[in-house]
């Protein structure tokens, strides 16, 4: 008897459960981004009861999406071969596709910024090809000097050899504000930059390290607020400094790399851009080549003969490339503009280039692939 009730009672509770189910079904999966052969991409968002929705790209360009009867929204548009870094705003909270699986983490938040691959020809150094291809590792430590656990991310060549006589150059390559440590593999696809340019001869066998950018995280901390000048200030002092007496020698500890100037390169981006010049140039003691893409040096001290105390003419001697890049339409332009100009009144050898582009990993992986071809040559 008991056993019969006992089954009845099963049997009604896989009939409320699928009467809930019929009730409440799953969510309405959509595909989004939907790329054509053309290039041409639909974005979508399932929002019913929204009363405004917005696609958000690099470019800041207003993009306004509409509603169909179903209650999704959309917008489409033709875009070149390339990777685009999108958001949705939906009546003001901006979010990631819910429907789209590549994503570009940012730091300390849960949510992220969507990659929508609009795939070109296999020339494009950021498309994967039928090569040889490196590893990724990532690496944790405790910091003494900002006091808290963090990460590093390595990308080895393809048939690294941890015995091998000649030790491995290293590309000591930072992200920008707001991103972590795997930026540059999610969104900049350096790994798959260097793996085709490596296989076609045009870069050196090299290893390439992504370091935490933060010396003062809390900057980042929801709830923290615009970041002061005491608070950048800390965070670049305490940055160069982790970087410089913890990563470079953990790195030199686990790696077969070389231990001398002549073997390390420092590039970023963004924020990173404005760290790379600021590591570079005051420690040339420590690099041979030095790099900032789109570099943020408004985040450094404004009185450039403080942020440089020591930089003079005598650099061009220590150095055997400094390489800056900035696109044509980024917001950041003039600020570089000014520092070029005042890296000239110092009579500094540099490499300077203008392009087409805006703030945004379309020109970063460029850059990437032209600075890669330049260094450890010789």
């Amino acid at each position: 008897m008991k056993k019969i009730i006992i089954t009845m009672l099963c049997i009604m509770c896989i009939g409320f459960a699928g009467a809930q189910i019929a009730k409440n079904p799953a969510p309405k999966l959509i595909k989004s981004p939907e790329v054509s052969g053309t290039g041409k991409v639909t974005f979508r968002f399932l929002a019913p009861n929204a009363r405004k929705v917005m696609l958000i790209m690099d470019d800041a360009k207003v993009r306004p999406m509409q509603k169909d009867t179903a209650g999704i929204w959309s917008f489409t548009e033709q875009f070149s071969p390339d990777i685009y870094r999108y958001t949705f705003a939906v009546d003001g909270n901006v979010l990631p596709d819910p429907n789209n699986p590549m994503i570009k983490p940012l730091f300390k938040r849960a949510l992220g910024q969507s990659l929508a691959y609009v795939p070109g020809p296999k020339t494009l150094s950021w498309e994967v090809n039928q090569v040889p291809h490196g590893i990724l590792s990532q690496h944790f430590y405790k910091s003494d000097i900002v006091g808290d656990e963090r990460d590093f991310r390595v990308y080895t060549p393809p048939g690294y050899n941890p015995n091998r006589k000649e030790p491995y150059p290293v590309l000591y390559l930072f992200h920008g504000i707001t991103d972590e440590t795997s930026a540059w593999t999610t969104a900049g696809r350096e790994n798959v930059i260097l793996d085709n340019l490596i296989s076609q001869g045009k870069a050196k066998e090299m290893i390439i390290v992504n370091t935490l950018g933060y010396g003062a995280p809390e900057m980042l901390e929801p709830g923290a607020g615009p970041y002061g000048k005491a608070a950048l200030k800390k965070n670049e002092e305490l940055f160069v400094s982790s970087f410089i007496k913890e990563v470079i020698p953990r790195i030199e500890s686990i790696y077969n790399v070389g231990k001398t100037k002549k073997y390390r390169a420092v590039a970023g981006l963004s924020m990173g851009g404005g760290q790379s010049l600021d590591v570079g140039l005051n420690h040339p003691e420590l690099f041979s080549y030095v790099a900032g893409f789109s570099a943020a040096v408004i985040l450094l001290d404004p009185d450039y003969e403080k942020a440089f105390p020591k930089l003079d003419a005598s650099i061009n001697k220590d150095l055997k490339l400094i390489w800056i890049a900035i696109g044509k339409d980024d917001f950041l332009i003039e600020s570089n503009r000014k520092y070029k100009a005042w890296l000239e009144s110092k009579n500094i050898k540099f490499f300077y280039q203008e392009t087409e582009g805006v703030h945004s990993y379309n020109v970063w992986r460029r850059y990437l692939t032209d600075f890669s071809q330049l260094i450890f040559k010789d």
